[in-house]
Order: C-alpha cells, then sequence, then structure tokens
C-alpha cells in the first residue's frame, strides 16, 4: 500500500507558546508552508508538525527555509 502525501497534515505551532489552542488546527501542506515562512519572516520561533503521510519533499522545503519539523504524536 503506498502512502498519499494529499493525505498529509501539518501543525503549525509558535514555540513562544505552544499550548496555544487556534495553532493546533490541521491544515494542508501549502497552508502550513505559508503560515510557518510568515511567523518566521516577523521573527517567531515555529514548529510544525507532520503525520506520516507527509513527503521528503515537504520535509525538505520546511529544511530549506529553517523551519523545524517533527512527526506529530498518533493516538
Amino acid at each position: 500500500m503506498t502512502t498519499d502525501i494529499r493525505n498529509a497534515t501539518f501543525y503549525v505551532l509558535e514555540q513562544d507558546d505552544p499550548t496555544k489552542p487556534s495553532d493546533a488546527i490541521p491544515v494542508s501542506f501549502e497552508q502550513a508552508f505559508k503560515e510557518a515562512e510568515r511567523l518566521t519572516t516577523s521573527g517567531h520561533a515555529v514548529h510544525v508538525l507532520y503525520t506520516e503521510e507527509a513527503s521528503q519533499m515537504q520535509l525538505t522545503r520546511f529544511a530549506e527555509a529553517g523551519i523545524r519539523t517533527s512527526l506529530a504524536a498518533q493516538g
């Protein structure tokens, strides 16, 4: 069975307030990347969580932009 990257979900968290409920909204890659880039440009520390469906290319784009990522806990 192959993984469909369209099913990947991302969560953009501001590191200054990781418990902020509005940050925990699941979004698509493009939405997450735009928001994380905007926050990073504004000087905010950002951490993006992703589900296992995320592709290496998507994760590489975050890395190239200097945005920290890690696998979201499942369950």
